[in-house]
């Protein structure tokens, strides 16, 4: 049985209190991990504090400029590479932690007509499209439409601006939706990222 050890060692602040940066809105599978890690923290006696972006990128961005300290990223990433090689950060831990429910989701108190829906997902999630709809459902009478985050797609269902949402149960209790279908929850590993430190030169 292979056996690995590894410690999350960050460049920690005077004030003891970092900021992880991840993908938002409210209620992500993201926004989820991070809440993980927040209460890990606590247990070193250290404080954290979770700052939501809209996407992947902005998170990056803030990581260069030091507006966050840690940079949490989901290995399902399409672009995790850009963080991986950026040279200014290191990569500080890796774990698995499993996403909260993912399903179908709707409006409460209203009924679907799946023929000219449209449907909203992150990318991530799309390929459980085909397990979440009705057997007898054709996915050639629904427009499928890319999201940035699942709490993204949870909203646009919320908003009346989509029929369906393949989202997280975190999000679909966040913004007042319900499941017709739901496929479980996903194992999902995850990266933590920092800027190394500058290099004194003498």
């Amino acid at each position: 049985m292979l056996k690995f050890s590894i410690e999350f060692r960050p460049p920690i602040p005077a004030a003891k209190s970092l900021i992880i940066g991840t993908l938002g809105p409210s209620g992500t599978s993201s926004d989820y991990a991070s809440s993980y890690i927040i209460k890990q923290l606590e247990s070193e006696e250290l404080t954290g504090e979770i700052q939501l972006f809209d996407g992947f990128p902005d998170v990056k961005e803030a990581l260069l400029q030091d507006k966050i300290d840690l940079a949490l990223v989901p290995h399902a990433y399409q672009m995790i590479n850009e963080f991986y090689m950026e040279p200014s950060f290191d990569l500080g831990f890796i774990f698995i932690y499993p996403t909260p429910v993912y399903g179908l989701a709707k409006k409460k108190n209203t009924e679907v007509v799946f023929k000219g829906a449209r449907l909203v997902t992150h990318p991530a999630p799309l390929p459980l499209l085909s397990r979440l709809l009705p057997d007898s459902q054709d996915l050639s009478e629904i427009q499928v439409d890319l999201s940035p985050s699942t709490s993204d797609a949870a909203i646009q269902v919320q908003k009346g601006l989509a029929t369906l949402a393949i989202t997280n149960k975190n999000a679909v209790d966040a913004y007042d939706l319900e499941f017709i279908s739901t496929y479980g929850k996903i194992p999902m590993s995850w990266s933590i990222f920092y800027k190394k430190l500058a290099e004194s030169h003498v």
